[in-house]
């Protein structure tokens, strides 16, 4: 049985991920590009940067 403090750590930690994950399926259901790239990983996060920029203007949402 884990006590508590990784017990809260865990659920945070789960939420977190749960977070990452759908804001990941929202931009690839938005931009198909992003479904299967073969670019090198900081390539990849260059682009996944410029998808959520993107998805933020479309939305308005840019500061």
């Amino acid at each position: 049985m884990l006590d508590v403090d990784n017990r809260t750590y865990n659920a945070l930690l789960r939420g977190l991920r749960c977070l990452g994950e759908r804001g990941f399926a929202v931009l690839t259901g938005r931009w198909r590009a992003l479904r299967h790239i073969t670019a090198s990983p900081r390539k990849t996060g260059d682009i996944v940067k410029a998808a959520l920029v993107l998805t933020h203007f479309e939305h308005g949402r840019l500061t």
